[in-house]
């Protein structure tokens, strides 16, 4: 479990939210992670509790919030998604579901251009040599889970 938080601003004033997120603990932009922060800290600025964010709610929040500020991913932004989305085909398969839509992979990525990077397609290919997914390339079925991912 890891400590995010965040700064929004709700009718022109600022304010901290905490998150808790299960299974990330990396840095994501628009977010500062929190770990080492004491509960002091936070109490300081205003969090006097850090939410449950189920980690695909998380991705899709990071995803936006990292869109807003660049066109562009860098590549370890890049790897970062495909950390991000190896951990959520996991959770797929552990609840038995093996078909994963493009439109999960633009919730980690944010745009049609990025799941095609070379680097995204190459590490679908490695999956695939693995066999852990298999590349349909359709709507509703981009990559099937054949196997363990991790």
């Amino acid at each position: 479990m890891s400590r995010y938080i965040q700064r929004i601003k709700l009718l022109g004033k600022e304010r901290w939210i905490g998150w808790e997120v299960d299974g990330v603990g990396t840095e994501v932009p628009g977010l500062e992670l929190a770990d080492e922060m004491s509960d002091e800290e936070a109490r300081a600025r205003g969090i006097t509790e850090f939410r449950p964010l189920d980690f695909e709610t998380f991705i899709g929040m990071a995803s936006a919030l990292a869109n807003e500020s660049a066109g562009e991913l860098l590549d370890q932004d890049i790897e970062y998604r495909l950390d991000a989305l190896q951990v959520g085909m996991e959770r797929y398969r552990s609840s038995a579901k093996t078909d994963v839509p493009r439109a999960v992979l633009l919730t980690f990525f944010g745009d049609e251009r990025h799941i095609l990077h070379p680097r995204v397609v190459k590490r679908f290919m490695e999956w695939e040599q693995l066999g852990a997914v298999e590349f349909v390339g359709r709507e509703e079925c981009y990559l099937r889970i054949t196997g363990r991912l991790a």
